[in-house]
């Protein structure tokens, strides 16, 4: 009895020991950063197990990199220690403050010792002071509706760069499609090599106004040389030791000034082509027959949006018949956008022999460069037409008829009997009974019930390509691919990513590959979701892009968890 009471005695002193000199300690590698230059932040909790709360932290963007424990047993007393590591980017320059941040342990709180940190702006690009930075700029500031232009995003980077994550901007007012092909070169900036990486998207504004392109953002490794003391440095020059410190960069915001187009001149059909075109045409024979046919091909080429290049009026004569074939497409996307042609080819027959004239074919669109309406012509064509080799016959056809037709008579020949002989008895006629009523009413009932049974089977095999149904159904592929075994932590966390992401953007009919946080509240809230779980649900995906960027690694409790979470919110997206 005596000996357990004094285990309870010592459980309770050490319990007591523990919960006493619980306290927590955040310290930081550096004091001094640039704008977007990771900070690493180290917040260790003794004597207890607790959370951090970053809410507070306004001016920095924080990221997980996991956590680590142990325990020691000094003099009988037991200490445990919680290490939970963060990078932390600068969002602002200036004198900021990390701030005492709570950790609730076992109901209490505790504050960490503020933080100060000098954030400078970073050299000018031109200055080649700079490791690694971003830029972007638009080819024409002030297009006109419809027009196209380049959005270009340049990655300069002297150091070599590793994980590199981009965000492109939404590009709210115009329809963008980035290039597939991405450019790298070799550049000198104030006698520094830099290499440049160029991400191209075409844009095309859809509606008029000041158009803001938000900016955008790369998260990106540098790999760079330990510069942390440590044991045999003297061999790290040999083995080439290196450490990735992870930066966030984002360029500026553009302004784009869409103006609206000018009045259309009356008499003037303008065909929809905002660019530089130009347009031609060829006839194949200029001499035929009555009968024959030429064929007349219309070529309208140019860059802009050259695939709504509409058929071409022909001027053909009364006395000719038109057959339109399908217009051939030949369109490439480059650096400077849309170019390529647009063949129509159409069929002309003359039905009368005569000399003929083709007008020319007039196309009116509107010149980028001159600010203004064009109209551009083919030439006109002469057409001789001469009677075919049955001229007899086709004079018959078009001259009026004789008013007195000659009789041609022939006389009745034998040809051969009928394959059925003909009845010409009574025996012929038959008696047949009448259907029932009930009978008739199904007969007449099966074409109508035919009908709705292929309807039926029409619609259950009709494919939905609608943008809403191609969403959905990558938001299950990509649960499926996060629920297979054996995939990796990154694999796991971008499927996850996917799937909710295609969730949410299918709820709208809109394709996409990625949301920020506010932009998926806000998606929710506008399908119908109160603002707690739409911003329970935006959380997730949050957690799931942090994890993802800090490359800590996932037990199999916390994927499970967010496995489940994501399942749950993607079914009640898309059923």
């Amino acid at each position: 009895m005596i000996r357990q009471l004094v285990m309870a005695m010592g459980l309770f002193l050490t319990a007591t020991a523990i919960a006493d000199a619980a306290s927590v300690r955040a310290v930081v590698d550096r004091n001094q950063a640039t704008v977007g230059e990771s900070i690493a932040l180290q917040v260790t909790i003794t004597g207890g197990k607790g959370e951090a709360d970053f809410s507070g932290l306004a001016d920095f963007k924080t990221i997980s990199r996991g956590s680590s424990s142990s325990f020691q047993m000094i003099n009988g007393r037991t200490s445990r220690q919680l290490i939970h590591n963060y990078v932390l980017i600068p969002l602002n320059a200036g004198n900021l403050t990390i701030p005492a941040i709570p950790v609730t342990i076992d109901g209490k709180v505790h504050y960490t010792t503020p933080i100060s940190v000098t954030v400078s702006k970073e050299p000018p690009a031109d200055s080649g002071k700079r490791d690694v930075y971003v830029t972007a700029d638009v080819s024409e500031p002030s297009p006109w509706i419809g027009q196209q232009l380049t959005y270009t995003f340049r990655l300069f980077n002297a150091v070599q760069v590793a994980d590199a994550k981009f965000q492109a901007p939404d590009f709210k007012g115009f329809n963008a499609e980035e290039l597939e092909k991405r450019k790298s070169y070799r550049t000198v900036i104030n006698g520094r090599e830099f290499v440049v990486t160029e991400v191209i998207f075409i844009l095309v504004s859809v509606k008029t106004g000041v158009l803001e392109i938000e900016p955008a953002v790369l998260q990106v490794g540098l790999l760079q040389r330990s510069r942390r003391p440590k044991p045999f440095s003297g061999m790290d020059s040999f083995f080439g030791r290196t450490e990735m410190t992870t930066r966030i960069l984002q360029t500026d915001s553009e302004t784009v000034n869409v103006r609206a187009l000018p009045l259309i001149q009356p008499g003037t059909s303008f065909s929809g082509l905002v660019g530089r075109f130009e347009i031609s045409a060829t006839l194949n024979k200029m001499a035929i027959k009555v009968g024959d046919s030429t064929t007349l091909a219309v070529t309208i080429a140019g860059s802009g949006n050259i695939m709504d290049a509409p058929a071409p009026t022909i001027p053909a004569p009364s006395k000719f018949k038109t057959y339109a074939d399908n217009p051939e497409e030949q369109v490439q996307l480059g650096p400077e956008g849309y170019s390529g042609s647009k063949i129509f080819r159409t069929a002309l027959v003359p039905v009368q022999l005569g000399q003929y004239r083709i007008d020319p074919i007039v196309l009116a669109y509107f010149d980028v460069d001159a600010g203004q309406y064009r109209k551009i012509s083919t030439s006109a064509f002469n057409v001789t037409v001469s009677p075919s080799d049955t001229a007899a016959t086709d004079i018959d056809v078009f001259r009026a008829t004789p008013t007195e037709t000659p009789s041609l008579k022939k006389r009745v020949e034998f040809t051969g009997r009928d394959i059925l002989p003909l009845k010409e008895s009574l025996d012929a006629i038959a008696y047949q009974r009448s259907l029932s009523f009930l009978w008739f009413a199904l007969f007449l009932a099966i074409p109508a019930v035919g009908f709705l049974i292929v309807r039926t089977v029409i619609q259950m095999t009709q494919k939905d390509d609608s943008p809403g149904r191609i969403m959905a159904e990558r938001a299950k592929q990509a649960l499926k691919t996060a629920a297979s075994a054996g995939s990796s932590d990154a694999d796991f966390l971008s499927a996850l990513y996917r799937a909710l992401v295609s969730a949410i953007l299918g709820t709208q009919g809109i394709m996409g590959t990625s949301l920020t946080w506010s932009e998926a509240k806000e998606r929710l809230v506008d399908i119908g979701w109160d603002a707690d779980d739409a911003a329970s649900t935006a959380r997730l995906l949050e957690a799931i892009e942090s994890f993802n960027y800090s490359g800590g690694k996932l037990n199999e409790e916390k994927r499970a968890d967010l496995m489940d979470r994501t399942r749950k919110a993607v079914r009640r997206l898309i059923r």
